[in-house]
């Protein structure tokens, strides 16, 4: 008989053993035990008396003989509920130290034109559907970008099954390149205000703050639900201000 399932219930490989055997051989003296289970009498005379205070078996006296008995199956309910409300109360503890853990922020520091391509995947995989990101672009040059058509497609054709709204705040050179569309907000920073070409994009989305240095092509990501939150409201009065 497969005793797995007795040690998910925290019964030890040797506890297992011996309840399955004294199930099916009812009345056994201890070396009968150890010849059947292969577990050695001085291993035993430490098992036993746990197992007798859990209940699991318990013993008669037949002349001068100790024989030992299993218990009813029954009492792994008892195993069983103690797990649940083992599992309960251990749950919300650690959830309580994932939660501090992760109210830190992470920061990730990424080299490489290819990470450009790997941020706005994620942006895509990251958010569901009907969801918005937001953006500041202060690209000079469009046309010098690390990531090609065929991967722009793909981000773009997820972004769009999914729905996702772009809030864009940006100069007037890249907003004069692009035509309008239904799920793109755009203001532009005026240049008496400024120029706004300083080559970087920042984009937040979900719990995150991405930055795009194109210049060096180093980027960066904050991982911060605090930080990101904000961010977006940085961002949300800018762009009430520039509309």
């Amino acid at each position: 008989m497969n005793t797995k399932i007795l040690e998910k219930l925290w019964l030890s490989t040797d506890e297992s053993s011996i309840y399955i055997y004294l199930l099916e051989n009812p009345k056994k003296t201890l070396s009968e035990i150890s010849k059947y289970t292969n577990i050695n009498r001085p291993k035993l005379y430490k098992i036993i008396p746990n197992m007798e205070e859990s209940g699991l078996i318990w013993t008669v006296i037949h002349g001068k003989r100790k024989l030992f008995i299993a218990e009813n199956p029954q009492i792994l309910n008892n195993y069983f509920e103690s797990i649940k409300e083992d599992y309960a109360s251990f749950i919300p503890q650690i959830e309580r130290i994932y939660k501090n853990s992760f109210d830190k922020p992470i920061l990730k520091h990424l080299t490489g034109k290819t990470w450009v391509r790997n941020i706005y995947m994620d942006i895509a995989h990251t958010l569901k559907k009907w969801e918005s990101f937001y953006r500041y672009s202060s690209r000079i040059d469009i046309e010098n970008t690390s990531i090609s058509q065929k991967e722009h497609n793909k981000y773009r054709k997820i972004r769009n099954e999914k729905q996702l709204q772009r809030y864009v705040i940006t100069n007037e050179y890249l907003t004069s390149l692009k035509t309008k569309k239904l799920d793109k907000d755009v203001v532009v920073i005026p240049k008496k205000i400024d120029e706004f070409e300083d080559n970087i994009t920042k984009l937040i989305y979900a719990n995150k703050v991405a930055i795009i240095d194109f210049n060096t092509d180093e980027s960066f990501i904050i991982e911060s639900e605090v930080f990101a939150s904000f961010e977006r409201k940085l961002f949300k009065m800018l762009f009430k201000f520039l509309k």
